[in-house]
């Protein structure tokens, strides 16, 4: 493994926008490496000095204006990627310029907040971050839309609750989700500390102004619980939460192997109107590699109920470079969906992260591939009629890509922004959920996460409740 130290001048902390920009190139932040790193900050230019085997290297000056912690990074990325390239011969691709966070919408909110008009936005992003056209056009895109579609308001919350059960592990998940317990009772008692957990929420609302707009059930799988017990979990939504202001009710179905008539009659029953049933590919033998327990024909006999109910929104989800697949077999993959006329496509790119079984096991798709694929999805949602209106992006990411939601005109799912842009109150139930209450200045946030273990979350519910209280009182 190649590695390097880092020395600089500086009080901020560097350890993570200069080993960003060094990982791009191999290079991996060690003490006592031969390779040594130095950033230097003088008369408001930084200079990146790399010094091996008694040869030295300078990138140009970058000029910094404001010594505040966004710039910071931006022109020590800018210096570091320089000397790098320099040292190492090496162009790197950047897909997403120098952008490593997951949320690169949080960027252009903030551009747009400071001044910058739309128009000057994507020349904007190009030069100060390097972004490729494609993408700063992208990013200016959706954050126009989502300026119309969730308009900033600082009372404006969605409500999520986390059930952390699957019906089996897919290769490549990494949620803290577990096995769904097959006895009922398991399953109704840790519905009653979710119950708990609910009205601990009703009391909160009750406490402050919050317009809520959007009740999201995800997981983990909401429908591997049994059809007594997810019938039991959506009517403790809908009788406590599903307030006159929400907008939208959305339910994780993604699984086809837990997937009901009973289940979507329960879903009918209390007003769900979103609903997303995901094959993640159309080939079975993808499916079996993944440790998905169904087949395409399952998943086509669950869409069918679902496309047959009264539930007005569908989305399903595919993704590019799962175990074995081929271009050939993620574009037939991409066809056999829009055959479907989903309300919303998702394009997800793999990621790999530490919590899953395929972790540092080799992608058989290479980057050029996945970047081919990702843009055939959009050109596949595209000719559907749909348009970009939400990304985001994961560290192990395939080709440092981003996953994409694509939507009809009037489909796109409220929730999504309010989650990935952390501009609005997001109220977290259940294990692993996370209560985000966004700061006055709409770019920096106060969060609570609930513990993953359920053990934990369930033996602590009244002091977690409390906890988030204090989180809106600060």
């Amino acid at each position: 493994m190649k590695t390097f130290c880092l020395r600089h001048n500086l009080e901020f902390d560097l350890t993570r926008s200069v080993p960003d920009m060094a990982a791009l190139f191999a290079y991996y932040l060690a003490d006592g490496a031969d390779v040594i790193l130095r950033v230097d900050y003088n008369d408001k230019r930084f200079i990146a000095v790399l010094e091996k085997d008694g040869k030295v290297w300078l990138s140009s000056p970058v000029i910094c204006n404001e010594l505040v912690s966004g710039e910071i990074s931006r022109c020590v990325k800018l210096a570091v990627l320089d000397v790098f390239n320099q040292m190492t011969g090496q162009a790197v691709e950047l897909p997403w310029g120098i952008l490593t966070g997951v949320r690169p919408g949080k960027l252009a909110h903030k551009l747009v907040d400071s001044g910058t008009g739309f128009a000057m936005l994507p020349d904007y992003l190009q030069e100060k971050y390097l972004l490729p056209q494609e993408q700063a056009q992208l990013l200016t895109n959706i954050c126009k839309l989502q300026k119309q579609l969730v308009p900033d308001a600082n009372n404006e919350a969605g409500i999520y609750i986390g059930i952390p059960f699957c019906p089996s592990k897919c290769s490549y998940c990494s949620f803290p989700s577990g096995i769904v317990p097959k006895d009922e009772e398991s399953q109704q008692n840790f519905l009653n500390f979710i119950e708990q957990d609910v009205k601990n929420v009703v009391k909160l609302l009750g406490m402050h102004r919050l317009n809520v707009t959007s009740l999201y059930i995800g997981g983990g799988t909401p429908t591997s619980l049994s059809e007594t017990a997810f019938a039991r979990l959506l009517k403790i939504a809908a009788d406590n939460l599903l307030l006159p202001s929400i907008r939208e009710f959305t339910v994780e179905a993604g699984r086809p192997d837990c997937f009901s008539k009973g289940k979507l009659a329960a879903m009918e029953a209390v007003g769900v109107n979103r609903i997303s049933v995901n094959p993640q590919t159309f080939h079975d033998k993808t499916l079996k590699l993944i440790g998905r327990a169904h087949t395409i024909d399952d998943f086509y006999r669950a869409y069918e109920m679902t496309a047959k109910s009264n539930i007005p929104v569908i989305n399903t989800d595919l993704i590019v470079g799962l175990t074995g697949e081929s271009e050939e077999d993620i574009a037939y993959s991409l066809r056999k969906a829009a055959e479907l006329k989903p309300h919303n496509l998702t394009v997800h790119t793999l990621t790999l992260k530490r919590d899953s079984a395929l972790f540092g096991t080799q992608i058989g798709l290479t980057t050029e591939s996945a970047v081919r694929m990702v843009r055939k999805g959009a050109e596949v949602a595209g000719e559907m009629g749909m348009h970009p209106y939400y990304l985001y992006r994961q560290h192990y990411m395939l080709g440092h890509l981003a996953n994409i939601g694509y939507a009809l005109p009037g489909t796109e799912s409220i929730y999504n922004v309010q989650m990935m842009e952390e501009r609005h109150t997001v109220i977290g139930i259940g294990p692993s959920s996370a209560t985000k209450l966004p700061h006055a200045d709409g770019h920096h946030i106060s969060r609570l996460s609930m513990p993953k273990n359920i053990f934990t979350y369930t033996t602590n519910i009244q002091q977690l409740g409390e906890k988030r209280m204090l989180l809106f009182k600060e």
